[in-house]
């Protein structure tokens, strides 16, 4: 909503300026740096950018590109917390770089490394399956389908163990599983954005589930 103090054609400029912060290449580089994960900054990226455009007297920001820096760091910090480490990091991790990276192959992991992790993924995959609604059952049901969105989300948290031993687009699974919510048509991108941040966010969550539950270790 506009600022009361800040006219409507000034709020469209202030969100305009806003967008573009948020899309400057030296703004994204920044984030990634920090966040050491693509997915991770662009969450954070949004995050910010939500988090700025609600601020009560905008025009009182006398460094609109700095305000917004300084509080996507906190957004990174935040969600860092958020996501936890570990295990569910480093998932997300090659996730993120399987699907992003030019070329697409991330380097390859030493054999010993692979060997380990094949065995580890294949034993959440059973925890996975065995547990599958009990786990549903802890995701916020975030749609007008809640159902469905629970069980698409698990479906995504399956894809980042898998994308640790195959290419994984997280995003274009959640799209093609669930199109009503993650592609609706008339819902404007930032939206859809949010909705895909928030779906990885749960699907984040189930693996620290797995992961407790088993009380697997490297």
């Amino acid at each position: 909503m506009p600022s009361p103090s800040t006219p409507v054609d000034g709020w469209s400029d202030f969100l305009e300026q806003l967008a573009a912060i948020r899309e400057d290449p030296k703004v994204k580089s920044l984030a990634r740096s920090r966040a050491g994960d693509f997915g991770l900054a662009e969450d954070a990226l949004q995050e910010a950018y939500f988090a700025v455009a609600r601020v009560e007297n905008p025009e009182h920001i006398e460094d609109l590109r700095a305000y917004y820096c300084r509080v996507l760091l906190r957004s990174i910090h935040q969600l860092r917390g958020q996501l936890g480490t570990g295990l569910v990091d480093d998932f997300r991790r090659v996730t993120d770089n399987s699907q992003r990276k030019p070329g697409g192959e991330p380097p390859l992991p030493p054999f010993d490394g692979t060997v380990i992790i094949n065995l580890f993924v294949q034993d959440c995959l059973r925890y996975l399956a065995a547990h599958r609604a009990a786990l549903s059952s802890k995701v916020p049901g975030r749609s007008p389908d809640p159902g469905r969105y629970r069980d698409v989300v698990v479906t995504g948290a399956k894809g980042m163990l898998l994308a640790s031993v195959s290419d994984i687009d997280l995003n274009q699974t959640l799209r093609t599983a669930y199109p009503q919510w993650f592609a609706e048509n008339g819902v404007p991108v930032s939206n859809i954005h949010q909705r895909f941040a928030r779906a990885r966010a749960d699907a984040c969550r189930v693996l620290r589930e797995i992961i407790k539950r088993r009380d697997l270790y490297f």
